[in-house]
């Protein structure tokens, strides 16, 4: 069963990428489609795509072909409303037919038929095999971990880095350790499972569909990432990625840490650390993703603007590597003298129950801590939690 559902969780990844890409391919129908939703903290607009819902939507149908009645347990950021331009409310979901689906989908883009139609026979192709998915060996390993999938329920962030995606930057800023800073290359499609019973995630799968932009083409390759952890089993895809990139900064000197301008008591920390450097990014899945490659020892995040389907998927990936994602603030309380990553599971992120009000009822409450297994990142960790709770930081 194990392997049936990683398999799934790829297809329905894969093919949400491929929309992705297709969207951002069409300059006409990408000029339809965005409709802001709102504005973040750090003022950038955020918006609502109908790759955003149209993507949820894929991916949830995809893991209800291979799970019959798994549907309703499959959550994500958006809800499958689209408003068009004329005002009409569109309930976006995909049909049995490519002629369904696309007539529904020009009604959102105010009878446009190509582009849907594009769209269309997207969700209605299939998935074929490739090169990213597991080998045979891995695949067998997969198979022998046991997990019961009426036990198992989803968390999907179509496009995480939405802002990013809609800006559209091909070449943004690198700094540290060839992490970007802006573009599209911090765009994720993150998908997580996570047992219900336990609220743990164990199953993720990340998609990058802008990592690389191939020539003569134009067109662009993805990279894909996944991990399980479950019981005993941790199998991911990621391992040797992550040693390579730790071996070549064993020589270097100090701590790196991800995390955002706007967060401005994680601003205030990062400089009361020795030898600490800040690697500013986009995208909380791609600044988990940084620490899960080992390009940077820890993402650290104060707010509560994060969300569980901006770590679910991540986070089994985490696990699956002897890393972890857990919430700063009860983190902190473990700061001591006698002070290991182990004594910060009871404090690590889960997914099933929400948060009381008025806090938002998905919002990861109280911050986040993401670190992997090498001594860097524990070593990082430790400073990070000391000096947090000599700030105090939550009590201000």
């Amino acid at each position: 069963m194990a392997e049936k559902l990683l398999l799934g969780m790829l297809k329905a990844g894969q093919k949400a990428t491929k929309i992705a890409q297709l969207c951002r391919a069409e300059k006409d129908l990408f000029e339809i489609l965005v409709q802001e939703k709102g504005r973040l903290k750090s003022n950038d607009l955020d918006f609502k795509t109908l790759a955003d819902v149209f993507i949820q939507q894929v991916a949830k149908s995809e893991l209800e072909k291979e799970f019959p009645g798994i549907g309703k347990r499959v959550y994500g950021e958006e809800n499958n409303e689209f408003t068009n331009t004329l005002g009409e409310t569109i309930f976006v979901k995909v049909e049995k037919t490519v002629e369904q689906t696309a007539e529904l989908l020009a009604k959102v883009v105010d009878g446009n038929k190509s582009a849907p139609r594009l769209l269309a026979q997207a969700a209605h192709d299939n998935v074929e095999a490739t090169s990213i998915y597991p080998t045979s060996d891995e695949l067998k390993l997969v198979g022998e971990c046991e997990i019961n999938i009426d036990q198992v329920a989803f968390w999907i962030d179509p496009i995480d880095g939405t802002s990013q995606y809609v800006k559209g930057i091909e070449d943004g800023p690198v700094n540290c350790n060839h992490v970007h800073a802006k573009g599209l290359h911090c765009v994720t499609v993150l998908i997580g499972a996570y047992d219900i019973m336990t609220g743990l995630p164990i199953v993720g799968v990340v998609y990058q569909p802008f990592y690389k932009k191939m020539e003569p083409s134009g067109c662009w390759k993805e990279m894909c990432y996944w991990g399980i952890c479950h019981n005993e089993k941790r199998i991911t895809n990621c391992q040797h990625i992550f040693e390579s990139n730790i071996e070549k900064r064993s020589n270097s000197s100090g701590y790196s840490v991800v995390s955002s301008t706007h967060d401005q008591l994680i601003c205030n920390l990062i400089p009361k650390i020795p030898n600490a450097q800040v690697c500013v990014a986009s995208g909380a899945g791609y600044k988990s993703l940084c620490v899960i490659l080992g390009l940077v020892d820890v993402f650290v995040y104060s707010d509560d603007a994060c969300y569980k389907w901006d770590t679910c998927a991540t986070q089994a990936i985490s696990m699956a590597l002897g890393g972890n994602i857990v919430t700063l603030k009860k983190a902190m309380k473990c700061s001591n003298n006698n002070f290991h990553c182990d004594s910060l599971h009871p404090t690590q992120v889960k997914y099933k129950d929400q948060n009381p009000t008025p806090a938002c009822p998905w919002a990861n409450v109280g911050g986040l801590l993401v670190f992997n297994s090498s001594p860097r990142s524990k070593e990082c960790t430790k400073k990070i939690l000391e000096v947090a709770s000599e700030m105090h930081l939550f009590e201000k």
